[in-house]
């Protein structure tokens, strides 16, 4: 197989239960799981739902696994299509599943998602991740949990741009994720840990907005509000749009992912020996820095 590059978008995915009274269970005969006992055995249910993702037919989106072991994943996701190609002066149409990889990290610490860029088989990752959130819900319904996930972007590059227009901030929102892994959540603010609890908002905003002609203070690292905030949502928990005077365009972190460049990694030591696909997972994760 060709050597070539292979770009991955990293995700963070957050199991949340989807209500804190009991619940009975499908899946669990004369048994109730409380609130608790969900989030405790959260990543074992997600990983009935990965075990069972090879069994999920799906006409438009096959999912073929490749490796798997300790709690790490690798998936193939194709795209079903048709392609016209010109033959012998004659039109024919033929069938192409280009395809892209998902790699899987199912440790509780960590519940990563990698998902390779490949456009002539998805017009993004994102495209991906919605199709796989579509998949997990329906599935981890039966378990009394939701699925949320969110991409992972550069906080370097927001506190840049928040430096050059320090003086003309005029609005921003911050989208966060209710708390759900406790290494990152430790710097989100626990007026906003309180507030997801307690009303059990899987997604919240928190919008500032200066006054018409004025301009928002002490948006910078100082402020630990501020800073908490994005360090959470930088580290897959959310996103951040930011707009500031005289722009018209605003800052979206959405637009700003986390990507890791595999350079000339070939397709053989991700679908080879468990050995080399065990240098591949690492050299993977390797890049990432939380």
């Amino acid at each position: 197989m060709e050597n070539k590059l292979i770009n991955f978008h990293i995700f963070r995915y957050h199991l949340l239960p989807l209500s804190k009274k009991n619940k009975q269970f499908e899946m669990f005969e004369n048994s109730d799981l409380s609130f608790e006992e969900i989030k405790e055995r959260k990543n074992e249910f997600f990983r009935n739902i990965l075990d069972e993702l090879t069994s999920i037919e799906n006409k438009h989106h096959p999912l073929k696994l490749e490796h798997n072991e300790d709690d790490k994943y690798i998936f193939k996701m194709a795209n079903k299509k048709t392609t016209r190609i010109t033959q012998n002066f004659k039109n024919q149409i033929i069938a192409n599943e280009p395809f892209c990889y998902i790699v899987f990290d199912n440790d509780p610490t960590v519940q990563k998602i990698a998902i390779s860029d490949n456009p002539e088989a998805f017009s993004s990752p994102i495209v991906v991740k919605n199709n796989l959130r579509r998949i997990f819900r329906k599935g981890l319904e039966k378990y009394g949990l939701n699925i949320e996930i969110e991409q992972l972007f550069d906080k370097k590059g927001f506190w840049e741009y928040v430096k050059e227009h320090k003086k003309e901030i005029t609005y921003i929102n911050f989208q966060f994720i209710k708390p759900n892994l406790a290494n990152i959540s430790r710097s989100l603010p626990e007026a906003f840990k309180d507030f997801a609890n307690d009303t059990n908002s899987h997604d919240s905003h928190i919008i500032i907005k200066a006054p018409e002609k004025g301009t928002l203070d002490n948006i910078n690292k100082d402020n630990k509000d501020i800073s908490g905030l994005v360090d959470y949502t930088s580290n897959g928990a959310g996103s951040i749009k930011l707009k500031v005077k005289g722009v018209r365009t605003q800052l979206n972190t959405k637009e700003n992912p986390k990507i890791i460049k595999m350079a000339e990694i070939e397709e053989a030591e991700i679908e080879g020996s468990p050995e080399e696909v065990i240098k591949f997972y690492k050299t993977l994760m390797q890049f990432e820095i939380d």
